[in-house]
């Protein structure tokens, strides 16, 4: 049984919609890239989510001083997702 079947549907892990502003709000106030993932937050409601993952950044192209400012920044927001 080297092939798989041709009748298994593959499951839809991008179903789900991505989160594009506050989910109290509806605003954004900026984004901010930190390594591969570009984040969003909303300063009011202190809410941080992810907006896209650059799946091609390389760890040679990071700054790392921006990437532990951005880190030290957003680590004062909570996270959603869904």
């Amino acid at each position: 049984m080297d092939q798989p079947a041709d009748n298994i549907i593959p499951f839809p892990l991008a179903r789900r919609r991505s989160i594009r502003a506050c989910p109290h709000c509806g605003s954004q106030t900026d984004v901010w890239k930190i390594g591969r993932l570009l984040w969003g937050y909303c300063r009011r409601h202190e809410v941080r989510w992810v907006v896209a993952d650059y799946k091609h950044v390389t760890p040679q192209s990071l700054d790392r001083g921006q990437l532990r400012q951005g880190l030290e920044f957003l680590s004062a927001y909570a996270e959603v997702s869904h």
